[in-house]
């Protein structure tokens, strides 16, 4: 795994060395101007945007119980009635 210098990014509107402004996402902020500035390679790197590895197992067993509870409302109402 390679490791990021952290180098000081000057300003390009005054030259004044900028401050990352989240964890390292490649957002920076100018103290002098209070410009923002976005580093689009950073921000194609990301690192965060991944689920968790149990999300499709949850959003399946959901899925499963809404369709059994749609399903059981629907047979519920469709039962004829015996004319009396």
């Amino acid at each position: 795994m390679t490791e990021e210098k952290k180098t000081a990014w000057p300003c390009p509107k005054d030259g004044a060395a900028m401050q990352p402004m989240a964890r390292g996402d490649g957002v920076r902020r100018c103290p002098e101007c209070r410009s923002v500035f976005i580093d689009p390679e950073a921000m194609r790197r990301g690192g965060g945007a991944r689920p968790p590895k149990w999300s499709p197992v949850v959003t399946s067993v959901l899925m499963s119980l809404l369709a059994t509870f749609v399903v059981r409302r629907l047979r519920r109402r469709s039962r004829p009635q015996s004319p009396d």
